[in-house]
């Protein structure tokens, strides 16, 4: 009988408790990291000799994305030209300064065109790669070196930053491959792609 009474007074308890709202916090019999200890901006720290949370800047710190401030090698942008509506200003048609326009990155950028841009635009740039003849449905890229090709003519007249500026963010149907080539080698990629112009007498430079 006993048993019974203790059974049911704790069922009876337990069905009390059942919905009962609550303005204490919950118990956590296993509280783990739901409350840390940390550090906020413009605290006090008794750690620092200073009693500030927030730490100096160390010496030799750079804002991120300031390493890269010239933009003629990373935007392919004309900077000394840059307006309130356009703050990169035009294209670059100059070679940045920083690029050493050699054999070395010539050869480079014959190597990177063909892993990335002779799939569509085949080798000798004609652009009738092998993704163009496998698939019958998609639209040929133009051509870099026919001179019956208005296309062609119209590469051949854009400023260098902007062909840099394709092969890094894209154009029409072509993506961008800022992620897979690195800065130096869509430079690379250019250089080698004035060279297939040059060859087929579509560009003449001008200097």
């Amino acid at each position: 009988m006993i048993r019974t009474l203790i059974a049911v007074a704790l069922l009876s308890s337990l069905a009390a408790c059942r919905g009962e709202p609550s303005k204490l916090p919950p118990i956590h019999l296993n509280p783990n990291m739901d409350t840390q200890d940390k550090y906020k901006a413009y605290g006090e720290s008794k750690l620092f000799e200073d009693g500030r949370t927030m730490r100096p800047i160390p010496e030799g710190t750079i804002q991120h994305g300031a390493s890269r401030a010239d933009d003629a090698l990373y935007r392919g942008r004309d900077e000394q030209r840059a307006t309130e509506a356009d703050e990169y200003g035009p294209f670059t048609a100059e070679w940045p300064e920083a690029l050493k326009l050699d054999a070395a990155l010539m050869q480079r950028g014959q190597q990177r065109y063909n892993i990335y841009c002779a799939p569509c635009h085949d080798q000798s740039g004609n652009g009738k790669g092998m993704v163009v003849l496998a698939n019958a449905g998609l639209t040929p890229p133009p051509s870099f070196i026919s001179a019956e090709d208005p296309n062609a003519k119209r590469i051949a007249a854009m400023p260098v930053g902007e062909i840099y500026d394709t092969i890094a963010h894209g154009k029409n149907t072509m993506p961008g491959y800022a992620a897979q080539i690195p800065v130096e080698d869509r430079w690379a990629i250019v250089a080698y792609l004035r060279a297939l112009q040059r060859a087929q007498n579509i560009y003449t430079a001008r200097n």
